[in-house]
């Protein structure tokens, strides 16, 4: 009787480990405009991953005009046949997963209205450009500053998981899972199908959930719990669902957040633990093998939370959720919700390689871009991702200064972007819409790779002290707001006193690229003699070599489109250095001043302050007279301490 009843003590603590609160308000003021807020009530047949739900929608009109229709997403339909845009678009593959089978019903999912009411009145609508928008039609027109409340029920079933939302084994991630309204701006919605290469764009609010699921899931959710009163007078995070004896009611809430996930698995199949830093509860969801990383990512975690607090403002959430996602359901891994993000770790890692620490505080990141400045993800991309890698570049940077380092070399935290932005530099402008560049590649060019560049370009441009205030002041300005490219350069131009029109042109909206070289360098030996005129008229000398023995010349060619000011470092024989400057704007120029030039150039380096990150050939911008030469001992040295690591991380050495 004792065993059965502390196994039963067990299983409920187990089942009320989780963020806890029993407060149903955050803030004493609301922190954003609170646009489109949800009252949903849900439940999982787990069996068929399918879902029965209804919700209210509370909904204002913030725009500038009157509006008769309310359109609404319904991003599982981007999985209900190969018809969708997003079909079409990533033909079932996305970054690296791809779905299942096309003859398995299981690899395929939906979302379905059943009903949309208003006043009590069913509405009718049409689908949009696929079936991932609804637009409804509402009986009268919503006038600017008038709120109405939408009555929506729906049923959807998941798909196997490959893009963001669904299951695999007994994993289920429900992202986007619920009918979600547009964005309402001006006299226009802003509701776009369901893109492969772009994600989501919505307005802030409150969300009351009541998720109905089966007694032996243990769930990660965006937000806090609200606790109820058991007959033994405890607190406890959910209670016996009355409609479903096997199930249970979890009731959560979240305030000023655009979006809500949450996650699920058996209890015994994954582990929770929590910590307080700054005031913010941080829980991890943990696989049971991966349970050593726990300090790496808690350490990755908590140094994010601090850069952001230092830098922007401090994180305002009561709680922040971490989500270990196993191994089979990688295609829910590496997405950001409010309050919560999914970040997989490997029990292996044998080349200390920090991709633990940079997927966690990338995901992190996107608590503030995106998060709380919510940019619109599919028309500008760069907005978001790029100021989040931007970002995660700085932190890594900060707190464990490589990706990768050892003795001999060392990869620096922005390599990825680097390496991955000059395999395409000249293809999709920052400014060019998610869903409209030429591929899934040059999409992560243009949001994630060359942003970061641009970013450390713009550093670079107006000094460290500057940038820090300019994105300080950018992201407190426009803090649950839904900001625009206009915005991050309106602040800037205000905060640095400078016009940025060319750095815009070239760098936000154009392809071109800063590509200067130095072309050749020569030396021409000082020589004397033939006919000159002596004492008994013209006498023929023998041309020969005089002191100092040789004057150099240097050429530099710009070979991209993008014209600029640079520096030009050169070092003589005779030790002499000269800091030279061009203006960049022809094709090329030589310096040959003989009066400078007067030994023969002994090294050379373009850009010798660094003031041009997104310089592109670095190699051809260095030149040395005698290259340094490395000797057997090294190359083998190197070569053996290569391989015997490699035979120490697969664990044979």
């Amino acid at each position: 009787m004792l065993r059965a009843f502390l196994f039963a003590s067990l299983c409920w603590g187990l089942l009320c480990a989780g963020p806890s609160g029993s407060a149903e308000r955050w803030f004493a003021e609301p922190k954003s405009p609170r646009t489109a807020s949800y009252r949903i009530e849900a439940a999982l047949d787990w069996p068929g991953k399918a879902l029965q739900g209804s919700e209210t929608i509370t909904w204002r009109n913030t725009g500038t005009a009157a509006t008769a229709e309310f359109p609404l997403h319904l991003y599982l339909n981007a999985f209900k046949g190969p018809q969708s845009l997003f079909l079409k678009e990533s033909g079932g593959r996305l970054r690296g997963d791809r779905m299942g089978t096309d003859a398995d019903p299981q690899s395929w999912g939906y979302c379905r209205l059943l009903r949309v009411d208003l006043d009590g009145a069913r509405l009718d609508g049409h689908p949009g450009e696929d079936e991932t928008v609804y637009w409804v039609k509402l009986p009268r027109p919503v006038a600017p500053g008038e709120t109405i409340r939408v009555d929506v029920a729906w049923e959807a079933r998941f798909p196997r998981v490959y893009a963001r939302s669904g299951w695999e084994g007994s994993f289920l991630m429900a992202g986007q899972w619920y009918p979600k309204v547009g964005v309402y701006q001006g006299d226009r919605w802003i509701c776009h199908p369901y893109h492969a290469a772009t994600e989501f764009f919505a307005d802030f609010g409150v969300y009351d959930v009541s998720l109905s699921l089966p007694n032996f899931l243990r769930p990660a959710y965006t937000g806090t719990p609200v606790t109820s009163r058991g007959e033994d007078g405890r607190l406890y995070d959910a209670t016996v669902d009355p409609k479903r004896p096997t199930h249970h009611l979890w009731r959560l809430h979240a305030e000023d957040v655009h979006d809500f996930a949450w996650a699920v698995m058996p209890k015994l199949s994954w582990g929770v633990k929590s910590w307080t830093y700054r005031g913010v509860e941080v829980y991890y969801y943990y696989q049971g093998a991966n349970l050593d990383n726990l300090p790496r990512q808690r350490a990755a975690v908590e140094a994010a939370l601090r850069a952001a607090a230092e830098w922007y403002f401090p994180y305002p959430y009561p709680v922040l959720t971490v989500v270990d996602v196993p191994g089979e359901a990688r295609g829910a891994d590496g997405m950001e919700y409010p309050t919560l993000f999914t970040a997989a770790s490997s029990p292996f890692e044998p080349f200390g390689l920090r991709m633990l620490e940079t997927v966690a505080i990338h995901e992190f990141g996107h608590q503030y871009f995106q998060g709380m400045l919510a940019s619109n993800e599919l028309e500008e991309p760069w907005l978001d991702e790029g100021l989040t890698s931007w970002f995660t570049h700085r932190v890594l940077g900060r707190n464990y200064h490589a990706m990768l380092g050892t003795r001999r070399f060392q990869v620096d935290t922005s390599f990825g972007d680097w390496a991955g932005f000059w395999i395409g530099p000249s293809i999709d402008p920052l400014v060019r819409r998610g869903y409209e560049t030429m591929d899934e590649a040059s999409t992560f060019r243009s949001a994630y790779n060359k942003p970061t560049l641009v970013l450390d370009q713009l550093e670079a441009l107006i000094g460290r002290p500057q940038m820090d205030r300019v994105v300080a002041a950018y992201a407190q300005e426009m803090a649950f707001k839904h900001p625009t490219r206009q915005d991050f350069r309106r602040i800037a131009e205000r905060v640095t006193g400078r016009d940025l029109g060319t750095f815009w042109r070239d760098f936000i909206e154009g392809t071109e690229v800063l590509d200067i070289v130095i072309e050749r360098v020569a030396q021409t030996p000082t020589r004397t003699g033939g006919w000159v005129e002596g004492p008994k008229g013209m006498q023929f000398v023998p041309p020969q070599q005089v002191a100092p023995g040789a004057t150099s010349s240097i050429t530099l060619r710009r070979r991209g489109g993008i014209s600029a000011p640079i520096t030009l470092w050169v070092r003589l024989e005779n030790r002499r250095e000269h800091r030279l400057q061009w203006d960049g704007k022809d094709r090329w120029v030589t310096f040959d001043d003989p009066a400078l030039f007067d030994a023969p150039i002994q090294a050379a380096i373009l850009d010798p302050d660094g003031n041009y990150p997104l310089l592109k050939d670095r190699l051809h911008g260095h030149w040395v007279a005698k290259p340094a030469r490395r000797g057997f001992h090294y190359w083998s040295q190197l070569l053996w301490g290569a391989l015997t690591g490699f035979l120490q991380g697969a664990g044979l050495g």
